[in-house]
């Protein structure tokens, strides 16, 4: 059974299902129905979240520090899956996430057509695969695990030997990754990314700007998860403003499609809402698109 394997995802990637499935417990109305994110949690996230009394005790001082993050977790991954669904439509049926985590896209979605290529370290990797074979009998079959260390191996190198089409459209998401990575490891990720892109293919990602354009409020929230994320063994490295991320996203082969600021977010998921709910004011989403070089 997956709870009693030695192995156990990220932190970081446990975090993020379990501010997805408290976001499907406690707010309404729901940004993201993240159905699955609950039960893909290790312990002893899985029962603080599931059992009201545990929730109260030990996750709400928690998420009361860093609320806004939670919530531009969730929002993040319903920009994606918004973009994901419209590219889908227009005749899409490759889906790569990168740093994929506990991502539960494939699981939701088994009847898409899509197949899903997840991308993530080889310990987060074991533990998923067994975590969804124990709690659904099988992995679903359009759902591929590439184990990966995106220190030493490429993206285009591993994708194509896992079944991948290089010549077919697809579509990238890389949450919550970009600012715990040098600019040279961002720079080479995109560029390895336009190698196995075809023309026309699209990428979300999210990013965080610099220091110098936070509000106190913001740069205190910036500070308190930096510490957390340093305390885990992974300090934010890079903060870019948009004016480099697109210098960064040309270089590589991608143009701008649309890159939203804090208020653009708020403004299209979170305007009509009136429990408060909020983001950073430092978070940024954007979706870009590989260019033709010919």
């Amino acid at each position: 059974m997956a709870d009693n394997i030695s192995v156990k995802p990220s932190e970081t990637a446990q975090f993020a299902a379990a501010h997805r499935a408290y976001h499907l417990i406690h707010d309404r109305p729901v940004i993201l129905q993240d159905t699955h994110a609950g039960w893909l949690l290790d312990q002893p996230l899985s029962s603080i979240l599931r059992f009201s009394s545990l929730r109260w005790l030990f996750w709400r001082p928690l998420i009361a520090k860093v609320r806004p993050i939670s919530v531009f977790i969730v929002v993040r991954s319903r920009f994606t899956e918004d973009t994901l669904e419209g590219f889908i439509r227009d005749g899409c049926h490759q889906y790569v996430i990168l740093g994929a985590g506990l991502d539960s896209w494939a699981l939701r979605h088994k009847e898409s057509g899509v197949t899903v290529f997840e991308l993530d370290h080889h310990v987060t990797q074991q533990w998923k695969d067994a975590r969804i074979r124990s709690h659904m009998g099988s992995l679903p079959s359009q759902l591929i695990l590439i184990p990966i260390d995106f220190k030493h191996e490429s993206i285009a190198d591993v994708l194509p030997s896992h079944g991948y089409d290089p010549r077919s459209l697809a579509f990238v998401s890389w949450l919550g990754t970009i600012y715990y990575l040098t600019r040279r490891v961002i720079e080479e990720t995109f560029t390895s990314l336009a190698r196995v892109c075809a023309p026309g293919s699209k990428i979300t990602f999210d990013y965080f700007q610099p220091k110098s354009t936070m509000s106190p409020s913001d740069l205190q929230l910036f500070e308190t998860i930096d510490e957390g994320g340093t305390r885990r063994g992974e300090p934010m490295l890079t903060l870019l403003n948009a004016e480099e991320m697109t210098e960064i996203l040309l270089k590589a082969g991608f143009h701008v499609i649309e890159d939203l600021s804090a208020s653009d977010i708020r403004r299209r998921y979170l305007a009509k809402r009136t429990d408060g709910l909020d983001i950073p004011g430092f978070a940024r989403l954007c979706s870009a698109e590989r260019v033709c070089t010919s």
